[in-house]
Parts: structure tokens; C-alpha cells; sequence
């Protein structure tokens, strides 16, 4: 969606992006030292994720269906078979 959005209004996704995105990448805590900086040496603690305080997604539906492409296929074709049955149940009436 932002590639089509960038790619058709994009003075519009450039504004979205300084309402939505700026905000999220500074904050007011100061900076780590260099010591404490992953630059020099591994990060913390093998986190999977960082320190960000902000909102972040728990669960996605695409990595769900890329660790289980064969369940994803079922599903897929399941609700593929119920929407043409349901199609062709209203050209029947």
C-alpha cells in the first residue's frame, strides 16, 4: 500500500511519512555511549526486538502463512471454493 501510494500521490505519502514515521524514529532519551553501542561489540542480550516503546504488530498473518504454506494453500482454497460456491449459487437464482 505505501508503494502504490508513493508511487501515485506521492507529495501525499511524503507528508503522511513526516506525521507518521518522524515521530517514531527520535526519542527523548539520550544516547547510548559508545562503550554500550553494538558498533563495538554484539547488541543486548540477543533480543528479538529493540527498545522501541512505541506500538509493535505481536502477531503477522504473513509469516504465520510463510512458516505454513501448506495449511495457507488449504485455506486459501477452501475460501476460493466457498466464495465460488456462493458465486454460483446467486447466478443459479
Amino acid at each position: 500500500m505505501v508503494a502504490v501510494l508513493g508511487r501515485f500521490l506521492p507529495r501525499f505519502m511524503d507528508k503522511l511519512m513526516e506525521l507518521t514515521m518522524y515521530r517514531t524514529q527520535h526519542s527523548d532519551r539520550p544516547s547510548k555511549s559508545k562503550a554500550d553501542s553494538a558498533l563495538y561489540h554484539p547488541g543486548y542480550g540477543l533480543h528479538e526486538r529493540g527498545t522501541n516503546k512505541g506500538w509493535m504488530r505481536r502477531n503477522s498473518y504473513y509469516v504465520k502463512m510463510s512458516k505454513y504454506p501448506l495449511a495457507s494453500a488449504a485455506i486459501a482454497a477452501f475460501v476460493g471454493a466457498a466464495l465460488w460456491a456462493a458465486v454460483s449459487a446467486r447466478q443459479k437464482d
